[in-house]
């Protein structure tokens, strides 16, 4: 299963990000950041990979200052993997 997590520096801006998605129409939730991502405030938003394309968009829309950067997990048998995501 792969995923995208969106990464802030701020708490409050990753918790205002997920109530705009989720007014936008996209499912996703608030989790623990991978502590291999090595960014943010401890706390990311998670989306399915597939509206990753849409949501790239509302990053730049939105414009919170504290972002820090999206990332593409993918979890295999032998663990997770997490690169950036473009």
């Amino acid at each position: 299963m792969d995923y995208i997590v969106i990464a802030f520096r701020s708490r409050t801006h990753t918790i205002k990000f997920s109530e705009f998605l989720k007014k936008s129409g996209v499912e996703n939730e608030i989790i623990n950041t991978p502590k291999e991502a090595g960014v943010g405030c401890g706390l990311s938003v998670k989306i399915s990979s597939q509206v990753f394309p849409i949501v790239k968009n509302y990053i730049k829309y939105v414009n919170l200052s504290s972002y820090a950067g999206s990332f593409l997990v993918k979890v295999n048998k032998g663990g997770k993997s997490i690169r950036n995501a473009y």
